[in-house]
């Protein structure tokens, strides 16, 4: 097959910026590849990266990008913008893959750019029903499939639920027993942004400093607004909420390996995500299960699709006024209950590998095969 990969205006890949969308496809794109098949991404320009090169077999094709904003409407003029200047250079295919807001309408005018696959990394706004002639609807989640479903009923024969991947070659449990350890980490992934809980999880770890003095709270990620996050005021006032306790604020790691290893030194996962039509699969999350960390996360539904109460994570309520209460309890049940962590940790890690590369890439292939089989 000759397989598109077309990732949108706003993240460079590879991802030298953070973004798990551009991550993903860019392993998912070299799994495609080493089975044989023809691929290519089709990305924004970047300083530094060439318009095109061909990297583990993969061809890029680099043109256009704008940055984002915190300007919703904006953002979409940006993007429309962006899809105007690049479907009509669309080279031929037989399944063009689309990350982007626009770009699934005016691919639909270039047949010769292949059956249109949509991934469905978010949830819908109401431009599903510009989606007419796309082929498929990948959706990251059973959560997104269901609002798609119910904002545009006729779709339903073409959604398919073909979760994120994540790298288990990269992210795997640290090799020495952390049973020991006298201080626990909690650890954050992610964006500084207030629809990410922070703010929620620091008031939570001023209870739990209170009940147990040998834990220390790690927070990992970009507050830029440029790159999703919610400024530099909201930082401030993160890091004001947080004075005299033990929490670190860390750069953001873009470097993957860099990445895994900082999982591998926390001992537990904390993901207290607000966004409840946001937060559409989770990758973090997916990703700390897999270096051997329980996830405690928000109840939101996108969660549900890899974490089991009590098996290989926890829920916390965040819906109501005691949300920090809630989420201080979880994390002290969690500490204090070690031992029984500790066999949750290898379980999650056993679920992670369902999400590996090599099995979403045998479902992405499998149904871009039907999608061929169907038009011929």
């Amino acid at each position: 097959m000759i397989i598109s990969i077309a990732t949108g205006p706003w993240l460079p890949v590879p991802a030298v910026q953070g973004g798990a969308i551009p991550r993903l496809w860019q392993g998912l794109a070299e799994e495609f590849a080493n089975r044989g098949h023809q691929v290519r991404i089709l990305c924004r320009s970047y300083p530094g990266q060439p318009q095109t090169e061909t990297i583990n077999g993969v061809e890029y094709i680099r043109r256009g990008g704008l940055p984002q904003s915190t300007n919703i409407r904006l953002d979409l003029i940006k993007d429309l913008l962006y899809a105007l200047l690049i479907f009509p250079t669309l080279p031929r295919a037989d399944i063009l893959v689309i990350n982007d807001f626009w770009l699934p309408v005016f691919a639909a005018l270039r047949p010769s750019s292949g059956q249109i696959v949509v991934n469905a990394a978010r949830f819908p706004k109401g431009q599903y029903r510009l989606y007419t002639k796309v082929a498929c609807f990948a959706a990251v989640s059973q959560a997104v499939k269901e609002a798609i479903a119910q904002e545009y009923p006729l779709l339903i024969p073409r959604i398919k639920v073909i979760p994120n991947p994540i790298d288990t070659s990269i992210f795997f449990p640290a090799t020495s027993s952390k049973f020991a350890n006298q201080e626990k980490v909690i650890l954050y992934v992610g964006r500084i942004h207030p629809e990410k809980g922070i703010h929620l999880l620091v008031d939570a770890f001023l209870i739990l400093a209170q009940q147990i003095s040998t834990v220390k709270l790690r927070i990992i990620g970009p507050q830029q607004e440029n790159q999703g996050g919610g400024g530099d005021k909201y930082l401030r006032s993160l890091k004001l909420q947080a004075e005299k306790l033990n929490i670190e604020f860390l750069e953001p790691i873009f470097d993957v390996d860099k990445l895994a290893e900082a999982y591998r030194q926390a001992d537990i996962f904390c993901y207290p995500s607000l966004a409840e039509k946001g937060e559409s699969f989770g990758v973090a999350p997916l990703e700390a299960m897999a270096s051997g960390l329980v996830p405690v996360v928000s109840d939101l539904p996108c969660f549900r699709d890899f974490i089991e109460s009590g098996k290989t994570g926890y829920f916390f309520n965040h819906k109501n006024t005691d949300a920090a209460k809630n989420l201080s309890a979880t994390l002290v049940s969690a500490i204090l209950n070690w031992e029984t962590t500790t066999k949750m940790g290898a379980k999650a890690v056993q679920k992670a590998q369902e999400f590996s590369y090599q099995q979403i890439a045998n479902a992405y292939l499998s149904n871009f095969e039907q999608l061929l089989t169907i038009t011929k």
